[in-house]
């Protein structure tokens, strides 16, 4: 597998110098300065890219409360499946066609910002940073410039089947449940209900919702604190990885050839699995699950400590936009108290801006979301690089090997960390 470097990620399509893409983004930046207060009357056409279909309903209402403050500003928005969002991002960023405004996560970020695609959010009227949590606004700074709105945050928890667990006799999830709870919990469940093809835990390898809040658990780092050294050659990332390893071999967790094609969030919005792992973006899938009745929600277990990860999307705008002051204008909306409030009151999302979650915990009562704003104190920041995508991509090959056994743990954890810490180096 060919691991994309910072030097190649934003040059493959054209093979063009970093030099070259920043003169070219965003069609030569037409649009001209963004004036410091942005009349009423502007207009124009602008476009926002999103990847969220789950989500679009709830942007589309954003956009027509925008269009009562800005009338003569047209926003087209555009759902682009996450799978293959930053494949396009990426080409528009080489062909010097970015949206004008747009979604950006923190693995993308730094790279993004560093190459001079993103706008400093200093120039840009009507945004204050201290409407957002502490650790969001540090999630979308680099250098000391802010560059992304805090749209959202999430943390993980655990979601369960009321249903499979009572036709199981097993208890609840409690508040102190630790993996060895969950194990055998498992186990219980996946016996049981055998023969109705039920899971007890919907399995797989995903980073951010299962792996790196056991790495955490266990003691451990997925990166280190300045960004150099992984964190998968420890003996907390090995523990964590055998722990997922052995409820495959125990065949009380999905094969990882079975999840590969049957995502675990899929098997337990579909009712076939008790338990999952995810965050609380899930909310605005299962508040349409054919299970919803049964849904619910606590606390992660844990290992030897707690352990979390918080992470949230951003909104951007391109540096070098088309019509910056419209563009402006909606990012400075999308950031504010009304958009963050439409949002949370739909159920998409559980809103970054200060003041505005308790109508996304009214939302959705039986899911109990509160809990994952309260994890959000203790949780730990998604770990990000310069280029995050090179050492992603060393997840996706590495994780399946070694918990799906065609690797031994031990020395599979200790390639990943060798190529992640080389990934790393290529950066400085």
């Amino acid at each position: 597998m060919v691991t994309t470097t910072r030097r190649t990620l934003l040059t493959g399509a054209a093979a063009l110098g970093a030099g070259t893409l920043a003169a070219c983004s965003g069609g030569g930046g037409g649009g001209g300065d963004i004036p410091d207060e942005i009349p009423a009357d502007t207009s124009g056409e602008i476009t926002y890219s999103i990847w969220d279909q789950a989500q679009k309903g709830a942007m589309e209402k954003i956009i027509a409360a925008f269009g009562k403050q800005f009338p003569d500003i047209t926003v087209s928005l555009t759902v682009t499946p996450f799978e293959q969002y930053f494949e396009k991002l990426q080409t528009q960023a080489t062909g010097g066609d970015l949206p004008d405004v747009f979604w950006m996560n923190g693995p993308n970020f730094q790279l993004y910002a560093s190459e001079g695609k993103l706008q400093d959010l200093a120039d840009v009227p009507g945004v204050d940073a201290d409407s957002y949590p502490d650790a969001m606004n540090a999630l979308y700074t680099l250098d000391g410039a802010q560059y992304c709105v805090p749209k959202d945050f999430d943390t993980i928890g655990l979601w369960w089947n009321a249903d499979h667990f009572e036709k199981a006799g097993v208890e609840a999830p409690t508040e102190d449940w630790t993996w060895d709870d969950y194990r055998e919990t498992s186990r219980a469940i996946t016996e049981a209900l055998a023969d109705d093809g039920v899971w007890g835990n919907a399995g797989g390898t995903e980073n951010q919702a299962y792996v790196y809040p056991l790495v955490l658990q266990a003691g451990g780092e997925i990166i280190s604190e300045d960004a150099t050294r992984s964190g998968y050659g420890s003996d907390a990332a090995i523990e964590a990885f055998e722990f997922l390893r052995g409820m495959v071999e125990e065949k009380i967790a999905p094969s990882i050839e079975f999840t590969s094609e049957n995502k675990p969030a899929d098997l337990f919005n579909a009712g076939k699995a008790a338990m999952l792992w995810s965050g609380n973006w899930s909310a605005a899938v299962f508040k349409d699950s054919p299970v919803r009745d049964a849904i619910r929600t606590a606390p992660l277990p844990t290992g030897k400590q707690a352990g979390n990860v918080i992470h949230g999307i951003g909104n951007t705008m391109a540096a070098e936009g088309r019509n910056k002051a419209a563009a402006a204008a909606f990012l400075a909306f999308l950031g504010g108290e009304e958009a963050n409030r439409i949002q949370a009151e739909e159920g998409a999302a559980n809103p970054a801006f200060e003041g505005t979650a308790q109508a996304y915990v009214d939302a959705l009562p039986e899911f109990e979301l509160q809990r994952f704003i309260d994890a959000a104190a203790d949780a730990s920041p998604y770990p990000v690089s310069r280029n995050t995508a090179a050492w992603l991509s060393l997840e996706l090959e590495y994780y399946p090997k070694i918990v799906g056994g065609e690797l031994e743990v031990a020395a599979g954890c200790a390639e990943l960390a060798q190529k992640m810490d080389e990934a790393l180096a290529d950066e400085q």
